[in-house]
């Protein structure tokens, strides 16, 4: 397959192997997250998506907060080691193998997206596609937290910017807060990376 976003291959091999632990694995959920979480105060119960969820860390903190969570990859070996990692911690996560352009959920159910990383690595072409799933599956009032590299760079990342978002997710369907510049981190570094929070309206 031409299309490496399409194939779970690359996916599977990496975290078979344990190369994703040397590039993004980040042993605690990110600041940003936990920062969040803490400002909207969802009630518990309330329906999280995390969105590209590999080996599922922030998938089980929001778990672990209360929230009904549904954790999606591509990726069968990261689906392993979350369904592992969630056993482990006691927590149940709704994991779920599919392409984050056609959603396992029904239409209006979720109260919180978040999304480390995943936006970055889908192809302009595509990106359409996951801002109108992302449309179908939240409801009014959801928010969705999004991050990702600033540049394009050698690992395939589209950059996160305000034109990007502008662009994809109809002014119509999500109001866009301020794009703003982070750190993101991972246990062998950082990355520049620019963070937005969507309103769906």
């Amino acid at each position: 397959m031409n299309d490496k976003w399409r194939s779970s291959l690359p996916w599977d091999k990496a975290y078979r192997s344990g190369e994703y632990l040397g590039n993004w694995e980040y042993d605690h959920p990110s600041q940003e997250l936990v920062a969040t979480i803490a400002a909207l105060r969802l009630p518990r119960g309330s329906v999280a998506l995390d969105l590209g969820c590999g080996a599922g860390r922030e998938a089980i903190f929001l778990a672990e907060c209360g929230y009904r969570v549904y954790g999606v990859d591509f990726s069968r070996e990261a689906l392993r080691i979350a369904r592992r990692r969630s056993a482990e911690a006691g927590v149940p996560v709704r994991w779920r193998r599919a392409r984050v352009t056609d959603l396992p959920l029904h239409d209006g159910t979720v109260d919180f997206v978040n999304d480390r990383g995943c936006f970055h690595l889908i192809p302009d072409r595509y990106r359409g596609e996951l801002a109108r799933e992302l449309a179908r599956v939240t409801k009014s009032g959801a928010h969705i937290l999004l991050r990702g590299s600033r540049r394009a760079g050698p690992k395939g990342f589209v950059p996160v910017n305000k034109l990007a978002l502008q662009r994809y997710f109809a002014r119509s369907l999500f109001s866009l807060g301020p794009v703003l510049t982070i750190t993101m981190v991972a246990n062998v570094g950082t990355l520049s990376a620019n963070l937005a929070v969507l309103t769906r309206r």
